[in-house]
């Protein structure tokens, strides 16, 4: 079970977008372009990065290559191209589209991704900002019974967040919606299920030890 990056462009092309509100005690004012990229080895895999503990913001987090914009990147897109290029060496992606604007908690950020498909399936961790590289088969994910996630309170109304447990680290918040609405567009364009998502095996305390949920 597999796609091409044209199929996934074309879902994306219909697929339609929404932004998330702003979370409780954050404004999320700050945009960051992030990169989320594709490589077939030769089934459909998404890249993500662990983030170096000795960084300042998002120490060992699981994460998408991207960051702030800088004075030099003309738009999102630009800042997003560079992260990536920065982070693993990513040179000349193809882009696909777009996903929604998803906030963070634990910071001000918000994401802005950008779909790419990466030809080079070798790609080299920048040391300085990114610890290891993480494959994520997307038909193997697609054919989990379900999914795990947290119960949280949006807009008063509550919620599930989606989390990925996967080689030992635990990809949640902005990253995990991300991956789960990119997940859903795959799973589109394969004409195949979602899994569902269901809460209990984790808890904010298990992706940040000092959580306290603002809703509580």
């Amino acid at each position: 079970m597999n796609v091409d990056s044209d199929a996934i462009k074309a879902t994306l092309a219909q697929h339609e977008l929404f932004e998330m509100a702003s979370l409780p005690g954050r404004t999320n004012h700050i945009l960051a372009g992030v990169l989320v990229p594709l490589v077939w080895e030769p089934e459909l895999h998404v890249v993500l990065t662990v983030r170096s503990p000795e960084l300042r913001v998002h120490p060992g987090e699981p994460c998408f290559p991207g960051g702030r914009r800088e004075d030099g990147d003309d738009d999102l897109l630009a800042t997003a191209l560079r992260e990536a290029e920065e982070e693993l060496g990513i040179r000349g992606p193809e882009l696909l589209g777009r996903l929604s604007s998803v906030p963070l908690y634990t910071t001000d950020h918000r994401i802005e991704p950008f779909v790419a498909a990466v030809r080079q399936s070798e790609m080299v961790a920048n040391r300085a900002e990114v610890e290891s590289i993480l494959r994520l088969p997307a038909a193997e994910l697609l054919q989990q019974p379900q999914w795990d996630a947290i119960p949280w309170i949006h807009e008063g109304e509550e919620a599930l967040s989606p989390v990925f447990p996967w080689q030992g680290h635990l990809i949640y918040g902005a990253t995990a919606h991300t991956l789960y609405e990119l997940l859903g567009v795959v799973a589109t364009t394969m004409g195949v299920g979602v899994p569902p998502l269901v809460p209990g095996r984790f808890t904010w305390q298990d992706a940040i030890p000092d959580f306290v949920a603002p809703w509580d």
